[in-house]
């Protein structure tokens, strides 16, 4: 172990275990506990709301004040209500908070006290001067403003990212329409923008990007050494056409539809076939709404497919958890907040729809027959209600957002169905019988199918993968609440998408090739990121750095250090795919610091990297050769000697200090992040 690290593993062992728990949670805690008003998030505010001030108003007001009575026109269900305000205007204050409506009717003998009969108590009163105060302090109300009718139909409640503003003709090149939608924002913004990357720079991104790893010497010399003026559109071809490719991507979208928790379930799912289902539907580029049809429907045609019921199978009929899933990875729209009531801050979101998504699938259960995992369908039953705050009761319709609810014979209340053969067809294959009437059937039909969600959501998450955030970000919360940065520039790739049979591949080096994917570091500082003036660095997922670091390391034995296990236990600490922010910890510091697999990964036993070095007997030739093996570049003169300096400090450790070295460049940020 280097020197370096083994005075932090022993300085940190001075720390007892409880004092070190301590501060890590205090630290933890004090961005919250020292947030001024005003500095809340939309996030922060929306928490007070739904943990202290939506109860206290569902106690005392909603009897009157609800989304139905609306009493004096104020509908306090909502938090759009409350701002709306109602008869009289707004019930807020913005220039002496204290004095809005809202809080001197609660003052005990005021004008229009409030609720009629009865008082608040001291404590409860403040809670809403608290929450009246950090929200008009807050840009909410005029974010809540300018979006809260954005694209809301009034007659049928279902809300549409349709633009009006479009101008660009549908058969452009896609790559011509990124960047002269981009640049219109650039000069309206009068933003300066990043030159474009070298060489260098452009294929360890498209590497990474594109198949999940940085390239080999060889593959970064033949790329250099081309004289061709198409080579990058030429290795982008390649690579996406590349096995390699196919298997990263079907990683990616394993992390992003499943999610990785332990090995056990993902070795499972692999036997199932799961993952050889992703990768063969990415190496043959197929189109995606097919694919998520095959994996929500869950009836596998053919024994290649079996594996595509793992989706489903994998969360065992927990049927609103699967409600929560399909409307976030299919959609790109977080329902979650609707269980209770419809969406606090996007109205749009009804909470019918929650429901609506659940009874699609509540039929469904998980049956282990000959041929393997499948997923079976009930004709009857799944009929229920549910009731909103206020305590009304609703019965859970066949419906989601943007379609019409699907009519349903439903059974009177008294009424006992007979689950009877007739109301089934078996299928010749042996697998379990299908219903005649499928609510799973009907949702790819007439849900799914051609929805304008499903392409707009698959294009959002590529570009956030690509470009290091989406054109909505989160990627996943493709709401009213959370516009798109450049609306024109989503709905017309969402549009290509479509146009071009859903096909993933063609998104992909459309974004590959824009200019804005090419584009170096920050040329200001200063410029919003969801601008995309310059390139964002984003964290490797944790596939991405453990096979880097094969890679780099030239690592003997690939698939004894490239297994489940690793890469779990990587996925553990490192940002997955999509992390909304990047965030450095103590676990992850530990880990690369002293962690086990850290300490084989670096040994000259297991890596011919770090073994080559050891024959070279000029210190400075040792430097040069780790900084291109692994940042794939010469290092800088003051680099060049800092090194130096650290590699003939003790020369009777020469075999630790080359191990050190390497280690700190594959834990260093340039290494572990894509920029």
């Amino acid at each position: 172990m280097p020197a370096h690290r083994k005075s932090v593993a022993a300085h940190r062992t001075k720390l007892p275990l409880w004092q070190l728990v301590w501060m890590v949670g205090y630290l933890a805690l004090w961005p919250l506990m020292t947030a001024k008003a005003d500095e809340l998030s939309p996030e922060q505010i929306l928490a007070k709301w739904e943990g202290s001030v939506r109860p206290l108003l569902s106690t005392h007001c909603l009897s009157c004040h609800n989304t139905l009575k609306k009493s004096g026109k104020l509908d306090l269900e909502t938090l759009n209500g409350l701002i709306r305000g109602g008869l009289n205007g707004s019930i807020l204050d913005t220039a002496i908070p204290l004095d809005s409506t809202l809080v001197k009717v609660l003052a005990a003998g005021g004008e229009s006290h409030m609720p009629p009969e009865g008082q608040l108590k001291d404590e409860e009163i403040a809670v809403l001067k608290d929450f009246v105060e950090v929200l008009v302090k807050s840009d909410l109300p005029n974010k809540l403003a300018e979006t809260v009718d954005a694209g809301k139909d009034s007659a049928k409640g279902t809300w549409t990212t349709e633009s009006d503003r479009i101008k660009l003709p549908k058969n452009l090149n896609p790559s011509m329409a990124i960047d002269v939608l981009l640049e219109e924002q650039w000069i309206s913004q009068k933003l300066a923008v990043a030159p474009i990357v070298d060489d260098r720079r452009f294929v360890r991104r498209i590497y990474l990007d594109l198949i999940g790893r940085i390239p080999r010497p060889e593959e970064l010399a033949r790329f250099l050494d081309s004289t061709d003026s198409r080579k990058r559109e030429s290795l982008i071809d390649l690579l996406l056409a590349s096995d390699e490719h196919a298997r990263h991507f079907a990683e990616v979208l394993d992390a992003m539809l499943i999610g990785r928790k332990e090995a056990g379930p993902i070795k499972r799912s692999q036997k199932i076939g799961w993952f050889d289902f992703l990768v063969r539907s990415i190496r043959e580029d197929r189109p995606w709404n097919q694919v998520a049809r095959e994996i929500l429907l869950a009836r596998p045609q053919s024994d290649s497919d079996a594996g595509s019921v793992w989706y489903l199978y994998s969360r065992k009929n927990k049927h609103q958890e699967i409600a929560e899933a399909v409307s976030k990875d299919f959609f790109g729209v977080r329902i979650d907040c609707a269980q209770c009531h419809d969406h606090p801050l996007s109205e749009e979101i009804k909470q019918s729809h929650y429901w609506g998504l659940t009874a699609f699938f509540n039929r469904s259960t998980n049956v282990d027959t000959p041929k393997g995992p499948r997923v079976q369908e009930s004709a009857i039953g799944g009929f229920a209600e549910f009731a909103n705050l206020r305590g009304a009761s609703s019965p859970n319709e066949l419906v989601f957002m943007g379609r019409e609810a699907i009519a349903e014979a439903r059974p009177a209340k008294d009424v006992k169905e007979e689950d009877r053969e007739d109301l089934y067809t078996v299928p010749e294959n042996g697998d379990p019988k299908v219903p005649k009437f499928s609510r799973r059937e009907r949702f790819v039909e007439q849900i799914l199918n051609d929805h304008p969600l499903v392409a707009k959501a698959m294009v959002n998450r590529l570009w956030g993968l690509m470009m290091g955030r989406g054109l909505v970000h989160p990627v996943d919360t493709i709401d009213s609440f959370h516009p798109a940065s450049h609306p024109e520039l989503l709905e017309w790739l969402a549009g290509d998408f479509a146009a071009h049979e859903y096909r993933i591949r063609r998104i992909l080096k459309a974004i590959a090739m824009s200019r804005a994917y090419q584009l170096g570091t920050a040329a200001d500082s200063q410029a919003d990121p969801k601008y995309f003036s310059s390139s964002l660095s984003k964290p490797l997922t944790a596939d991405g750095y453990l096979r880097s670091v094969l890679v780099a390391l030239e690592m003997k034995d690939v698939e004894k250090w490239d297994s489940v296990e690793n890469r779990v236990a990587l996925a553990k600490l490192f940002p997955d795919v999509l992390a909304e922010e990047s965030l450095a910890t103590i676990s992850q510091g530990l880990m690369l610091s002293n962690g086990e697999l850290m300490q084989q990964l670096v040994n000259q036993e297991n890596s011919k990297t770090i073994a080559a070095c050891e024959t070279l007997t000029d210190p400075a030739q040792i430097v040069n050769f780790l900084f291109q093996r692994i940042v794939l570049r010469e290092p800088l003169e003051d680099e060049r000697l800092r090194c130096l300096e650290y590699l003939n400090a003790d020369q009777g450790k020469r075999k630790e200090r080359i191990k050190g070295l390497a280690w700190a460049l594959i834990t260093g940020a340039e290494f572990r992040f894509n920029h």
